[in-house]
């Protein structure tokens, strides 16, 4: 079989995917050749997006049965939910080549690794048993080794946006707090910002924020250090 026929064959439009398909590749690496998203109309429902990632050099690690094609189209639904397929692909990459940020097109050309995990998706419309399906993340990016530094935690995210802002008017700092996914995701800190933001006024007591003569926020001045 030639290779334009295996690209036939493996190329496959996500209109063409059966429900329940799952894909061969359980684990395998490739290179990111493209991203081609397309729109895929739903009976009774509303159109979604799929993105058909297109990898080349694929080697197979784990499959669901022999897969000897060197070439692979993956799709994947799109979704802006963190908690979605599309989401967890994205952030894994995010994690693997922080530069990128996440997006695919800075993947492109990049020979990734790719695995599975299950997610349980909970009940999802008639259905009366939770809903477990196989979603994709990136396990590295060849030739890239992430960074050691820890992510910042909900707390050094909060002084980070506060500094420079209005200690009278915290406007401008909540509307930045609450745009972090850091602060979003850790629930006391959250309830801390709204409604009356107590955070603030905490982290002014214990010295780690203090209020400027020009009324803004900012970092303690450290004694030692500044006579030095």
């Amino acid at each position: 079989m030639t290779t334009e026929n295996l690209k036939n064959q493996v190329d496959i439009g996500a209109g063409q995917l059966q429900e329940g398909f799952q894909h061969p590749l359980v684990e395998f690496k490739g290179t990111l050749q493209d991203y081609v998203p397309e729109t895929v109309d739903q009976e009774g429902r509303k159109s979604r997006i799929r993105v058909n990632l297109q990898f080349g050099d694929v080697e197979a690690i784990r499959t669901r049965e022999p897969y000897p094609f060197p070439i692979a189209t993956l799709p994947i639904n799109f979704s802006n939910q963190k908690n979605s397929g599309w989401g967890m692909l994205t952030e894994s990459l995010a994690e693997a080549h922080p530069e990128g940020e996440g997006k695919v097109s800075s993947a492109v050309g990049k020979r990734l690794h790719i695995n599975t995990k299950q997610k349980n998706y909970g009940k999802i419309g008639d259905a009366t048993e939770d809903v477990i399906r196989d979603v994709y993340y990136v396990v590295s990016v060849e030739g890239i080794t992430p960074s050691a530094t820890p992510a910042a935690t909900a707390i050094e995210e909060v002084i980070r946006i506060a500094i420079g802002k209005s200690a009278e008017n915290l406007k401008d700092f909540n509307s930045e707090a609450l745009k972090s996914a850091v602060i979003k995701a850790d629930k006391e800190i959250l309830s801390k910002i709204m409604p009356k933001n107590t955070i603030i006024l905490e982290l002014v007591s214990e010295g780690r924020l203090v209020v400027g003569e020009d009324g803004t926020l900012q970092l303690p001045i450290d004694i030692t250090t500044s006579a030095a």
